[in-house]
């Protein structure tokens, strides 16, 4: 390998000039295609995988139901204004802007009647119509019977005032739901396209707010947006300013480190230029392969930028070392190069390959992450260890030679203190315990990408606090039949699951009877159709057109098929034809818990298992479990690959085993550390234990190798480790400043981990390590 870097240094230094320029060309050509092509997509819902049959069908299900689809606007003020003007209003200019199918009544008093009335002959109501029939029969000195006109002046008020709670929703006033203070309006879209089509929903929603904005200020009131959409919308524009955000913030602190840690701003600007380099042309080849990031791959940039900036580290360091012992010529930056690049290559190979491993997960944002991460440490080593060499060599007159930094020389005292390597031990031991113990209590729960500030968020507080709650279930059951669907319903119900539901049961408890007794109904409901006091009062609240369908629905249908048909169209929400081009009836059911709360959501659909079950929040579990299993496979895989790449470079299995172990303590203990400030393990935070088991190596492997030249090459190692580690703190700390408190959690994880690791190598292995090359060097001169 040495033989190797030798011929790779001569000959890029050779051909320096056609070499800057090729890179500088590629940079440019692959930013530019970055800039313009590369998008964020925070959708959960395409994080699930593509391939498996299970979750085709459940997010078949998401896009297409208006439950996971919805808009639902809040608009405060309307105390003084007239509510059905205001809500005709909106409902108007947002059908009409091309992006809303249509508002969404939240009662329809029409269908209500129309299949009503298949049950009405088996009521109170249906008796008391049928004694009232048979006045025309009686013989006239029955008439002075005043209970008979008692129970009809009870049945017609009954069914009076029932129909006068039914007209209140007739019209535009079926659209919005007024607050009892009659100060808070809400209304219901459903949108044309499904909101994991990121343009589609950024487009709409800022169209849309505009459009609100003017009624707005005409009307003077203030219009919120809540809903999937709305989230779908805020997540996916917090994801992309976190993203910019942690970028420069990452690039500003690297560019301090570096300064400070070189003080030669020739230095910094040499390595500034490769960052530049190695940033764009890593984001043109995300975006040549994967075109968009997803919720796990917004912070690939910023923990590139970290992780990358190691190599700069490095070489600089070994470089500017051979300047002081060898003097500044073109053959110390040879050496140099030659000197760095073995335990360089290793550290880049096994992070390379542990995030390739991850290209055999089931899970797409697993995959993702691999490719992302792969692609960005190949690039970054080969940047800076190409173009930091040239840049040293062109400029070579401008270089000085430095005396070693007194805080070196500090640190390699210190860290060989007995104490802080017991402290060390122990501490790291203890913080694995605690991390083990938070990885067994796995929360499902997941923080948000947004703010609590966030306008979804303060809709959502401002309608909870006047309605309760105005959206649909988001849990749906689904069975073949209605005997099914009604059993499922009865036995969630007794085990106290559930607490309400809604489904064509609400219409008709039974609807085979009803499709095998159509003849019969179908005599009875014309019976009823021509009763003159109903039509008196149905036509009085205007819906005796729906009272009069029910009659034309029995004439249509021959069979249960034909009802649900018909049905179907009236109201679709509660039918729906899975991937198998099977129809399944609908349940929205309301659980008898927040799944959202505590670790609620695993326990509920844990108990759901024996029923088939649709919706947004059980896309999310079943999502999470898989991202669960596919990082333990992942952590495996890389495991593997982690101890075949060691063992090849040292040849020594027991060094590669020791390695490891110490790696997989710190990222566990890293855990651990954040459960103490009440971090709990999330997907998020899990991931964190192979990119450890990938990153973390790195400053193990490099003092291994310092060990083997003796005392300068440690003191040089423990610098370029210190500043390689630190650059790639400030990237990963950056997360901090985020506003989604998603990635402030995993920028504290990830600079936990990091922290520990620099700990771990100086305090423990470093000293371990140097302890067991003495030992070899006086066995061998006895």
């Amino acid at each position: 390998m040495e033989r190797f870097a030798r011929w790779y240094v001569e000959r890029i230094l050779k051909n320096s000039k056609r070499v800057i320029i090729t890179l500088f060309i590629i940079s440019i050509v692959l930013g530019i295609y970055a800039a313009f092509s590369l998008k964020v997509n925070a959708d959960i819902t395409g994080l699930a995988p593509k391939d498996d049959p299970r979750f085709q069908d459940l997010v078949k299900y998401t896009s297409e139901k208006v439950t996971s689809n919805t808009l639902i606007i809040a608009i405060s003020g309307t105390k003084n204004h007239d509510p059905d003007s205001i809500a005709q209003k909106f409902k108007e200019t947002f059908e009409k802007s091309g992006y809303v199918y249509q508002a969404e009544p939240f009662d329809n008093p029409e269908t209500l009647v129309k299949y009503g009335m298949l049950a009405l002959s088996e009521s109170s109501v249906g008796d008391t119509i049928k004694y009232y029939q048979s006045l025309t029969k009686v013989e006239p000195r029955t008439l002075v019977d005043f209970r008979f006109w008692r129970n009809i002046g009870v049945a017609v008020y009954d069914l009076n005032s029932y129909l006068e709670s039914l007209v209140e929703k007739v019209g535009i006033k079926k659209y919005y739901l007024l607050s009892p203070d009659k100060d808070l309006m809400v209304m219901n879209f459903s949108m044309k396209k499904p909101m994991s089509d990121v343009k589609f929903v950024t487009e709409a929603v800022e169209k849309l707010k505009i459009e609100a904005k003017k009624i707005e200020e005409k009307e003077k009131l203030t219009v919120y947006f809540t809903g999937g959409v709305m989230s779908a919308y805020e997540s996916n524009i917090q994801a992309s300013k976190d993203f910019t955000l942690t970028t420069f913030i990452s690039i500003a602190a690297i560019v301090v480190i570096i300064l400070l840690g070189f003080g030669n701003v020739l230095e910094l600007l040499i390595l500034f230029a490769g960052l530049i380099m190695s940033m764009a042309i890593t984001l043109g080849l995300i975006a040549v392969f994967l075109r968009e990031l997803n919720i796990v791959t917004t912070f690939v940039n910023a923990m590139l930028l970290g992780m990358g900036i190691d190599y700069a580290m490095y070489i600089v360091t070994r470089i500017q070392e051979r300047f002081n012992i060898d003097g500044i010529s073109q053959k110390s930056i040879i050496e140099a190069f030659v000197e760095n690049f073995r335990p360089a290559f290793i550290s880049m190979l096994t992070t390379a390959l542990a995030f390739l491993g991850m290209l055999l997960s089931p899970s797409n944002a697993i995959k993702q992450m691999g490719i992302s991460v792969s692609l960005g440490v190949s690039v970054y080593f080969f940047v800076f260890n190409t173009f930091v060499p040239i840049m040293h060599d062109k400029f070579i007159n401008k270089f000085r030679k430095r005396e070693r930094d007194t805080y070196i020389r500090i640190v390699d005292i210190v860290r060989k203190s007995r104490v802080l390597m017991t402290f060390t031990i122990i501490l790291t031991l203890i913080l694995t315990g605690i991390g083990v113990y938070s990885i067994l209590h796995f929360s499902y729960t997941t923080s948000s990408l947004i703010p609590e500030k966030s306008e979804t968020n303060i809709a959502s507080k401002i309608i909870s606090e006047k309605f309760g709650s105005v959206a649909s279930s988001d849990v749906v059951i689904a069975a073949e039949s209605s005997e099914k669907l009604s059993d499922y319903i009865n036995k969630l119900k007794e085990r106290g699951l559930i607490t309400s539901d809604f489904s064509i049961l609400t219409f008709i408890q039974n609807p085979e009877k009803v499709a095998e007794e159509h003849s019969n109904i179908y005599l009875e409901v014309l019976k009823l159709t021509n009763t003159p006091f109903l039509e008196v009062l149905f036509k009085k609240h205007g819906l005796y057109e729906s009272f009069v369908s029910t009659v034309d629905v029995i004439k249509n249908i021959s069979n249960l098929e034909d009802l649900f048909k018909i049905m179907e169209k009236d109201i679709p929400s509660l039918f729906y034809t899975d991937i198998t081009g099977k129809r399944l009836l609908l349940a929205y059911v309301t659980p008898s818990v927040n799944i959202w709360e505590g670790n609620n959501i695993r326990i509920f659909f844990d108990s759901m298992k024996d029923y088939k079950v649709y919706g947004y929040s059980v896309l999310f579990y079943n999502i999470i479990n898989e991202l669960l299993m596919s990082t333990i496979l992942v952590f495996g895989l890389v495991l593997i690959i982690e101890i075949i790449v060691l063992y090849m470079d040292f040849r020594n299995f027991g060094k590669a085993l020791n390695i490891i172990v110490l790696t997989m303590l710190n990222a566990v203990a890293a855990l651990g550390i954040s459960y103490i400030v009440g971090i709990k393990t999330t997907f998020i935070t899990f991931l964190t234990l192979p990119i450890f088991l990938g990153i973390g190596v790195d400053s193990l492997v490099e003092f291994d190798h310092s060990v083997k030249y003796g005392k300068e090459s440690i003191i040089k190692t423990e610098k370029a480790v210190i500043m390689s580690i630190l650059t790639t703190v400030s990237s990963f700390a950056s997360f901090l400043v985020a506003r989604g408190q998603l990635l402030r959690e995993f920028g504290f994880v990830t600079s936990a981990g990091l922290l520990g690791s620099l700990f771990i190598s100086f305090f423990w292995y470093l000293n371990m390590t140097e302890a067991l090359q003495k030992s070899r060097e006086k066995g061998k001169q006895r």
